[in-house]
């Protein structure tokens, strides 16, 4: 049986897959592993028999001390990689919601917006990048789409804990009726229980 194992040079970080014939080159492989080169584990989950993972892991040659000292430093510079990506990806999440909220600024006022719903806590506008708060008539409209919702429920002994719409909040375009102004496509959260007031 092919094995295949996934290693590392703990020196550079380069991955790689080794392949053997069967076990027991493997095995040999293990026990005089090149210096610098840590075995990370199968290159397949459940491709090596339990048994044979075992008597793998047994044969290999442990990482000596200077191995160890190198494999430590690799580790970090790939945590500090990490650390660097994860900082420019959230410095492009905030420019990009900066530039929304920006652009949002400039848009008509009337245009449909997300409003989330949570009960007992109410109801915010969902989009973090508008700034405009729920009116009164959005508001009106997003607890009587809730209410229908909890009739759809209240036989199995569940309510309507939180939603999110989209809701034309001022004005309606020519043509659209209130019974539209909650749009379609509104996604709800059920609880078992008695439903707490609507507010």
């Amino acid at each position: 049986m092919a094995i295949e194992l996934k290693i590392r040079d703990v020196r550079t970080g380069e991955a790689r897959v080794a392949s053997f014939e069967s076990v027991g080159d493997a095995e040999n492989w293990l026990r005089e592993r090149p210096r610098f080169t840590e075995v990370l584990g199968p290159a397949r989950h459940g491709a090596i028999p339990p048994g044979d993972e075992i008597r793998l892991r047994e044969a290999m040659r442990p990482l000596d001390e200077e191995e160890r000292a190198a494999q430590v430093e690799q580790d970090e510079r790939s945590a500090q990689a990490i650390r660097k990506m994860m900082a420019g990806e959230q410095e492009r999440m905030r420019q990009e919601m900066e530039a929304r909220r920006e652009a949002n600024r400039d848009a008509d006022p009337n245009r449909p917006m997300v409003v989330g719903f949570e009960r007992g806590k109410g109801m915010s506008n969902g989009d973090p990048a508008d700034d405009r708060e729920v009116t009164e008539v959005a508001r009106k409209a997003v607890l009587a789409w809730v209410a229908e919702r909890d009739t759809w429920v209240h036989s199995r002994g569940q309510y309507v804990a939180s939603a999110q719409v989209v809701v034309w909040p001022g004005p309606l375009p020519s043509g659209t009726s209130e019974d539209e102004r909650v749009q379609a496509g509104g996604q709800f959260q059920v609880l078992a229980g008695t439903a707490p007031e609507l507010n």
